[in-house]
């Protein structure tokens, strides 16, 4: 299992953008071309404005000295007063053109996740460390935004912005360059400390996180609301909420403190560089070194360069350095091994057989399944019988693909299901499981859902097998008649549920079924008819009951009973009761209720 959850390697801030901006040329090429062009403008339209200044600076000077003319001083003036209102508007509407780029980007981004969620293998979902880091990719997705977005700033805009300033400084006085540099030292540091300790945090964080989140939803959604407002157990819930979000808080309630505390001093050197420019400035226009343009241009722009300079370390490097680790966290999701599986065919299922099987479940050391041998022929119905924790499920969810074999081999035809493609593996497989889903849309919808590519009208037909009361007064609109209150629709009877569920399972166009207990709320009268159109249904396909009543299991040509993991026996119905076996034990002790 270990190497389902393994680290990848990390995603650096050049991969990371190059991933996003390739998302967004390949969706909105042009809106990114835009942007791209105005923010190189917004960058060197302010080394721009300092060098009009300069210029306007010395040519009042000339205007005082009988030097220059009236009418140049007023253009200028009048040049230098326009471009704030011009980087304004260049500043806006980049920042309208991001919008868009950013929210088409992000949109393409959450459905790569969704779809890598998708092809992960099943079986990493009964792994705690894996749901971790799903639900670290998903606290991820948007801080991929905030560090691309940073990261296109930083090289298109403040690196074109301190370069062509760079330039500037230098041809006034190099030393002004030189002290200017040293002031960036202290944000450098600040920001690799910065990186380092948000990404300690969100790793640490997410598991207590995760816990906050699951007890919340036990308080407040109505999933659980009836049973928790019943037991009364709203205190416990609310303790265990409060403890998790204490926790996470306190981690970062730590990291900021020790980030603050650092970035103090840094900005005391900082601080330092500052005053040191202004000494310099005045020290070189007291020598005659500079004239009264460059150092009015220079003085009035200081404010700007060191702003723009705390912009890029507090803001945008200090938005990479909190965002950074989460972010890594999406691609680390992204690059999480999956299922192999070449062959692609059509599997005609004629044998399946399991060799000496065991299956182990992550995290645990005692096998759910061990050595076990089967072999199922095409056409067959086999029912799945034993006490609850014998391993019947598990087994089924061998036999669908869901889950391979921890040793030993399960082959299709003669091809181990691991060389099997898993959309090729679950392709003409159906299943109705134990804990089904009861889906807040459409009656049709909850059918159709099995088989979206099947665009046969045949709901109802399975609805009448699944012996779904489609006469009912519920349905007011049919089967368009919307399920689950939270979108404003009705509710069903958990027997109602289960008939859908079951109605769903039948739809889907299948050579082989599996119904995982799917009548435990149906009465046992009900129960024997549904089974009975089941038999007729699956009469030439391979089919999988898994029932705690064994009354039912009486329609399979063969009976399989289960006990710890083991299949302890196997036979028909009346080979198995003239045994002294436990499926036999097991009829007696429930026919005796019925007695």
């Amino acid at each position: 299992m270990d190497n389902k959850t393994k680290k990848v390697k990390p995603y650096g801030l050049f991969s990371m953008t190059r991933h996003m901006v390739g998302i967004g040329a390949g969706k909105k090429p042009l809106h990114l071309i835009l942007f791209i062009v105005l923010i190189i403008i917004m960058g060197l339209s302010n080394t721009a404005y300092t060098f009009v200044k300069q210029i306007f600076f010395d040519a009042v000077e000339g205007l005082v000295g009988g030097r220059e003319q009236i009418g140049i001083v007023v253009v200028l003036g009048t040049v230098t007063s326009l471009f704030p209102v011009f980087i304004f508007l260049v500043s806006n509407l980049s920042a309208i053109v991001l919008q868009i780029f950013f929210k088409t980007a992000e949109g393409y981004m959450g459905k790569e996740l969704n779809e890598k969620a998708a092809r992960i293998d099943p079986l990493v979902y009964e792994d705690n460390r894996f749901l971790d880091q799903i639900n670290k990719a998903y606290a991820g997705l948007q801080s991929v935004g905030n560090v691309v977005v940073s990261m296109l700033m930083i090289l298109l805009n403040q690196s074109v912005y301190f370069i062509s300033m760079a330039v500037y400084l230098f041809n006034v006085k190099p030393m002004l360059l030189f002290m200017f540099c040293v002031s960036f030292l202290p944000s450098v540091v600040g920001t690799v400390v910065r990186k380092r300790l948000y990404a300690n945090l969100e790793n640490q964080a997410a598991p207590y996180r995760r816990r906050y989140e699951y007890f919340e939803k036990c308080i407040c959604s109505r999933e659980y609301v009836k049973e928790t407002r019943l037991w009364r157990s709203e205190g416990f819930f609310q303790r265990m909420f409060g403890s998790n979000l204490r926790e996470c808080t306190r981690l970062s309630w730590q990291t900021a403190k020790h980030v603050r505390f650092i970035e103090l001093g840094l900005r005391t050197l900082t601080l330092t560089g500052y005053v040191g420019t202004i000494i310099m400035l005045f020290y070189y226009l007291s020598k005659g070194e500079i004239g009264v343009g460059a150092f009015a241009a220079v003085f009035t722009s200081l404010d700007t360069l060191f702003s723009r300079m705390n912009e890029l370390f507090d803001i945008q490097i200090g938005s990479i350095g909190n965002a950074f680790g989460p972010a890594q966290n999406f691609f680390a999701f992204l690059h999480l091994p999956e299922r192999q599986g070449l062959y692609e065919g059509t599997l005609k299922r004629e044998v399946t057989e399991l060799k000496d099987v065991s299956f182990t479940y992550p995290g645990s050391d005692r096998p759910a399944l061990e050595d076990i041998n089967l072999t199922v022929h095409k056409g067959e119905t086999l029912a799945i019988v034993g006490v609850n924790g014998s391993g019947k499920s598990t087994l089924t969810r061998l036999l669908t693909g869901l889950y391979l074999p921890t040793s030993g081999e399960m082959l299709i035809d003669g091809r181990n299901v691991g060389e099997i493609a898993p959309k090729a593996l679950y392709r003409d497989v159906s299943a109705v499981f134990q804990r089904y889903q009861s889906y807040k849309m459409t009656v049709a919808e909850n059918v159709r859902i099995s088989d979206m590519e099947k665009g046969d009208p045949a709901v109802r037909d399975a609805m009448e097998k699944a012996n779904f009361p489609m006469d009912s007064e519920k349905l007011t609109e049919g089967l368009e008649t919307m399920l689950g209150k939270d979108f404003g629709g009705i509710d069903l009877s958990g027997g109602q549920w289960q008939r859908l569920a079951i109605a769903r399972g039948l739809y889907r166009a299948h050579d082989m079924i599996i119904l995982d207990e799917p009548t435990a709320a149906i009465d046992p009268l009900e129960e024997a008819d549904i089974y009975r159109k089941f038999a007729e249904i699956s009469a030439d396909k391979t089919a999988f009951i898994v029932t705690h009543r064994l009354g039912s299991a009486q329609i399979a040509d063969r009976i399989i009973v289960m006990d710890a993991g083991r299949i302890v026996d196997m036979g028909t119905h009346e080979e198995l009761m003239q045994r002294e076996g436990k499926y036999r034990k097991m009829y007696h002790a429930q026919a005796k209720w019925y007695v």
